[in-house]
């Protein structure tokens, strides 16, 4: 009788679909009309943006907002055994996280803190677009060699030969063990070798920039991840000017008027 084999069972991927996705968009956009409406029927004083309820709704939803940041860093520096249990992760706390913040930017319409709420309309409208269309282009785009058929540099492949041969010689300081051709700086390698790993990244945008992979695809799809993650940095940096003002410069930020605010300090 043969020996039986065993087998490990694989880790479970959770999933989000687009559908579930899409009625979880439509559940917040509910939800945040339903706050805007009940709202005017709240006593004043509970709906002013630095109101104990309104402050701690924005506290626990920039909270959860920082989940999508942990993701990069997670997918980025190698540590995210199961990327799709953070990707969910990252939606579904950036959905409420976006709820919360709204509720308390409800209350002040007005200011700097409306560029950030646009920042975060803007994310959810690009993160979607990206899941639901740019998805499909992305996988039809995989394997496909539409560059070929357009005329190229005659030195193209001396160039490239360049390029790559740079890239294996500066992977030998930053991870010997690695394979060009499948090797990406993760964070770690940023934080062992910041200066290599620079050097390294301009090479492989220099490569992708010769064998012309943004101009072989739609722009939208060629921009797209460049622009929401310019659009989440700007955010989060929006974010953390906002607080420690609230914090610490409380009294810039009043203006001459009632500090009425949980603060450190009057500044």
């Amino acid at each position: 009788m043969s020996e039986s084999i065993r087998r490990t069972p694989a880790t479970k991927r959770p999933d989000l679909s687009n559908q579930h996705l899409l009625w979880l968009v439509v559940a917040v956009a509910i939800a945040l009309v339903v706050v805007a409406v009940l709202g005017r029927l709240l006593p004043p004083h509970l709906m002013r943006p630095g109101s104990g309820l309104l402050q701690s709704l924005a506290a626990t939803g920039s909270l959860l907002l920082l989940t999508p940041f942990v993701f990069s860093v997670k997918k980025r520096g190698g540590h995210a055994n199961v990327p799709n249990r953070w990707f969910v992760a990252h939606v579904l706390a950036s959905l409420v996280g976006v709820t919360l913040v709204s509720i308390h930017a409800f209350a002040s319409f007005s200011g700097p803190p409306l560029l950030m709420v646009l920042s975060l309309l803007l994310l959810v409208v690009t993160g979607i677009y990206g899941r639901v269309v740019l998805a499909r282009q992305m996988a039809a785009t995989l394997g496909t060699k539409s560059a070929a058929f357009i005329p190229s540099d005659p030195d193209l492949k001396s160039k490239l030969r360049k390029v790559i041969n740079d890239k294996i010689a500066l992977l030998q300081q930053i991870d010997p063990d690695a394979d060009e051709a499948v090797f990406s700086v993760t964070l770690g390698h940023w934080l062992r070798s910041p200066v290599q790993s620079w050097r390294y990244t301009r090479l492989a945008t220099r490569e992708s920039t010769l064998v012309g992979n943004r101009t072989t695809v739609p722009v939208l799809q060629a921009w797209w991840r460049i622009v929401h993650l310019l659009l989440a940095w700007g955010f989060l940096f929006g974010l953390l000017v906002h607080v420690f003002l609230a914090t610490f410069f409380a009294g810039y930020v009043a203006d001459g008027e009632e500090i009425y605010w949980w603060h450190l300090t009057k500044w």
